[in-house]
């Protein structure tokens, strides 16, 4: 018993699966789909055929099966792929004030605080909303099961109206948060604190799918030197569009 004490191993943070609900209708479906695929040829009569009904299920099955897979592989890898790629833009001296907008478990949160050393990392949230897919209090868990809850302040509040004073971060990060808000207009307001709160020589990365130029030019407008949206392909299943703007004054 004390041997398999000293011997377990430390828990890591749990940054979830993306989507589950959707995620398991998709596997339901395509296993339904499989299941009428096979069966079908037994009921066929001669005055009731369907010769390519079954064959059409089954790619439908397929489909959506592969479709879970690349959803699973962006929750497992794909993301932390994304992540890494954001926060190698940033030339990190380690006492940056970084801005994390849409936070959620945490994940870009933890990553940039593990590359501080007396700075700190602001994550916001809107964990009380009904969207939400995690709590603050899972993201408070992560912070302290990586060791970086010193250096990261985790506040509950709507990212279109940021708290804080003009030029208060040199790093400013999204990922897959601000396609959330319904409307062009919300997520320009976010571009638009974003540009507010950059101090100069600041950096933003917005890594979003969809949404890439619409994002460019919001940032644009609010004064920001934009870089041209790229495609990211990792193990995703779907494309996101990098944005990457930079405050010269």
């Amino acid at each position: 018993m004390k041997q398999a004490l000293r011997t377990r191993r430390p828990l890591k943070p749990d940054y979830g699966i993306d989507k589950p609900k959707a995620l398991a209708r998709l596997f339901l479906a395509g296993m339904a789909a499989l299941a009428a695929g096979y069966l079908l040829p037994s009921y066929e009569t001669p005055a009731v055929t369907a010769p390519l009904l079954g064959p059409t299920l089954l790619a439908l099955g397929c489909l959506s099966l592969g479709a879970c897979a690349l959803m699973l592989a962006w929750s497992l890898k794909g993301k932390f792929v994304v992540r890494d790629r954001m926060l190698n833009l940033v030339r990190w001296r380690g006492n940056e004030t970084v801005l994390d907008l849409g936070t959620g478990r945490g994940l870009l949160a933890i990553g940039a605080a593990g590359r501080l050393k007396t700075g700190i990392v602001v994550g916001i949230d809107a964990w009380e909303s009904a969207r939400a897919s995690a709590t603050i209090e899972d993201a408070q868990r992560n912070l302290d099961l990586a060791g970086v809850a010193d250096r990261v302040e985790l506040r509950n509040d709507d990212p279109r109206d940021i708290g804080f004073v003009d030029k208060s971060f040199d790093v400013v990060l999204s990922l897959s948060f601000l396609h959330t808000l319904d409307t062009e207009a919300a997520r320009a307001a976010v571009c638009r604190e974003i540009a507010r709160v950059l101090r100069p020589r600041g950096l933003v990365a917005i890594a979003d799918v969809g949404h890439g130029a619409e994002y460019a030019k919001a940032l644009e407008a609010a004064g920001l030197k934009v870089d041209k949206p790229r495609t990211l392909y990792p193990l995703v299943f779907t494309a996101l569009e990098l944005v990457v703007a930079r405050k010269t004054a």
